[in-house]
């Protein structure tokens, strides 16, 4: 199993005031011929105070080729967003992109553009895949995550079954804040 840069801030204790910044980068990544890619870059940060609290994180990914071009995207980004107030709390995927993502020989943006959340195209003989996948976590009041996953393939079995025997993740990002 392969994993790009991974940003993950420490945790920081509601006994006073503080923050943090992590970042991860690498020039490329290439696993066999399930993946390569170019510039993969995450950052993440956050802060808390007396009354409120901040998590950002950005995993950023170019030149995307999964199986050998049947995915394809020339930039994707996640980005989230979450914080928690006297007033409640809350997350946002607010900011995702993909720049020309093309999947089973059919472009699916041009240019920059967003993707619908959860947004699923089957792939023949292989699987599916989900595009800006979006996992929400947390109650609203107290605490409030996300987990934003740009491109998930779940592999299948070629027997056209739908046990999953593999998985690609490419541009995730993720942000909590709570108790």
């Amino acid at each position: 199993m392969s994993q790009s840069p991974l940003a993950v801030l420490p945790f920081i204790s509601i006994s006073g005031t503080d923050g943090d910044i992590a970042t991860a980068q690498a020039d490329a990544l290439n696993v066999g011929g399930a993946l390569s890619s170019d510039f993969l870059n995450s950052i993440t940060s956050g802060a808390i105070g007396s009354t409120a609290a901040s998590a950002q994180s950005t995993a950023t990914v170019a030149n995307v080729n999964i199986l050998g071009g049947l995915i394809t995207a020339k930039e994707v980004i996640a980005t989230v967003t979450s914080s928690r107030t006297a007033r409640g709390a809350g997350s946002n995927a607010n900011g995702t992109t993909f720049e020309d993502l093309t999947v089973a020989g059919t472009p699916v943006t041009t240019g920059d553009a967003p993707v619908a959340p959860n947004t699923q195209v089957s792939l023949p003989g292989v699987g599916y895949v989900v595009l800006n996948e979006q996992i929400p976590a947390g109650d609203g009041v107290t605490s409030s995550g996300i987990t934003v996953n740009m491109i998930h393939v779940y592999l299948q079995s070629p027997t056209g079954g739908t046990l999953t025997t593999g998985e690609i993740i490419v541009g995730s990002a993720r942000s909590a804040v709570g108790p």
